[in-house]
């Protein structure tokens, strides 16, 4: 009985190390980040300035502080401050009646310590039961640095189509 019972905890110990490995592994964290700023860019209907400040802090401290865009069909490439990136976010929320954001896929690599590559797919929903209804779906590409064991965006690769709409 105390054998069968020693080995029930050794199992549920070694269970629980690897969920909290992998809950708390580099890839995992980037994956649930990425799903939290999709969430504090989503918008349902009109906002007051104290809910959209406090969505935009989550996407906020997300940011590098500089933060290098590259949009490769109109040969643009930039480095913008993070104020600066939240300003572009807000002035595109504002022209929507509601938004959605999601990830349908999100692949992270490592590459090295310290440094992620991530290639996601990401659907765009907006303004839902309006004559300009749109769903696009767009393949972006970011890296993100682990700076005081955080891991935020450095660089963006976006579609012309998402930053023309």
């Amino acid at each position: 009985m105390k054998r069968n019972l020693f080995i029930a905890v050794v199992v549920l110990l070694l269970g629980g190390g690897g969920f909290l490995l992998y809950y708390f592994s580099d890839q995992q964290v980037i994956i649930r980040r990425c799903h939290g700023v999709a969430a504090a860019l989503a918008k349902k209907g009109a906002e007051s300035p104290v809910v959209l400040a406090l969505k935009m802090k989550e996407v906020k401290d997300f940011l590098a502080p500089a933060c290098e865009v590259v949009v490769p069909e109109r040969e643009y490439r930039e480095v913008l401050d993070s104020g600066l990136a939240i300003r572009y976010l807000i002035m595109y929320r504002s022209r929507r009646a509601d938004l959605q954001v999601t990830f349908a896929e999100i692949l992270v690599e490592i590459p090295s310590k310290g440094r992620a590559e991530v290639s996601a797919l990401v659907q765009v929903t907006g303004n839902r039961n309006r004559p300009d209804f749109f769903a696009e779906t767009h393949r972006l590409a970011f890296s993100l640095i682990k700076q005081e064991k955080v891991w935020l965006l450095h660089r963006v690769i976006l579609p012309d189509a998402l930053v023309r709409s």
